[in-house]
């Protein structure tokens, strides 16, 4: 099985130069299918937000694709959860709220944090008391 890294990932999506766009599109209708590990999303979404200042629904929008094309082999069930959270919670990173639903489900929650906004908004993420040791 093959794999995409973010940059590969995010030609594809951008189409900002068209050369690799058109080299990705071969590389899916040669492969069928290839892995997109979550490091490259959250990698994409970093990318997307910080150097081409999309907007979370974009970002969302842009997800959704890879999510809906079927040569991407994600974890679908996962990242609709994450992308759920991302957009109902825009003070989060996607790095807090991936971490906090991978916790979820291995059955390993809460997340401890001493973030407050994260211990806040989500859930199952809870933050480091100095009294209990946690």
């Amino acid at each position: 099985m093959a794999n995409l890294d973010t940059n590969a990932v995010l030609r594809w999506l951008i189409d900002d130069i068209p050369q690799q766009t058109r080299a990705v599109e071969h590389l899916l209708s040669e492969c069928g299918e290839v892995t997109v590990h979550d490091a490259a999303l959250i990698e994409c979404v970093y990318a997307l937000q910080t150097v081409y200042k999309a907007s979370r629904p974009a970002i969302a929008t842009a997800l959704s694709t890879l999510l809906g094309h079927g040569a991407f082999r994600i974890d679908t069930a996962l990242w609709r959860d994450i992308i759920a959270d991302y957009l109902a919670h825009p003070k989060l990173s996607v790095v807090d709220i991936y971490l906090t639903h991978q916790a979820r489900r291995a059955g390993d929650t809460p997340l401890y944090t001493f973030d407050q906004k994260l211990a806040n908004q989500l859930d199952d993420a809870e933050l480091v008391s100095p009294t209990s040791g946690h």
